[in-house]
């Protein structure tokens, strides 16, 4: 099966990507200010995007955001009519999977986010890993694991920059897998 992913750097960022939005994705973006902001709008537009790519059409496409706890729209996306949807992002990256046949999580963090995480950095020379870059994989696993709801394959993924740790779950067995990423 395949596992489509979409990368972007928010550093290139266009705040005219916000009116390309649906109303209800302008809405919660009110609600937020600066950097969270610009994510967020960037992320939402990613992921329509992708989906619509997936999908191979050029109409509109409607994600729902309910929450399955409060009813207000900051819940996971679901695509009508799929393909199942997950979106991450954590500093300057946002990622976007896409899976038309079983349920799918992703999980992007800054390895600096973990304690210590200034010196985390691979040995070239053994691949060992620092504490902190096994902890970011760690946490991002699990993450991926979450979203996807699944207990599936969790597989490491490169981060398109350094210092980041990223990680995919899918539902089924890794050999069925095929990465398709789109940087």
């Amino acid at each position: 099966m395949d596992v489509h992913l979409w990368w972007a750097d928010l550093t290139c960022a266009d705040a005219a990507m916000e009116a390309e939005l649906p109303a209800p994705e302008r809405a919660r973006l009110e609600r937020l200010t600066g950097a969270e902001r610009a994510r967020r709008a960037v992320g939402a537009a990613l992921l329509q995007h992708a989906v619509q790519a997936h999908r191979a059409r050029s109409g509109p496409v409607v994600v729902d955001r309910t929450c399955e706890g409060c009813g207000a729209q900051h819940g996971r996306p679901v695509v009508e009519g799929g393909p199942h949807v997950s979106v991450a992002h954590a500093g300057v990256l946002v990622v976007v999977a896409t899976c038309q046949d079983s349920p799918v999580g992703i999980d992007v963090e800054r390895v600096s986010r973990f304690e210590g995480a200034a010196d985390a950095r691979q040995d070239a020379g053994s691949g060992d890993l620092t504490a902190e870059v096994l902890a970011a994989q760690a946490w991002v696993g699990d993450e991926a694991r979450l979203k996807a709801g699944t207990a599936g394959a969790v597989l490491p993924v490169d981060a398109p920059l350094r210092g980041y740790a990223a990680a995919l779950c899918v539902a089924g067995e890794e050999s069925e897998v095929r990465l398709v990423e789109h940087r």
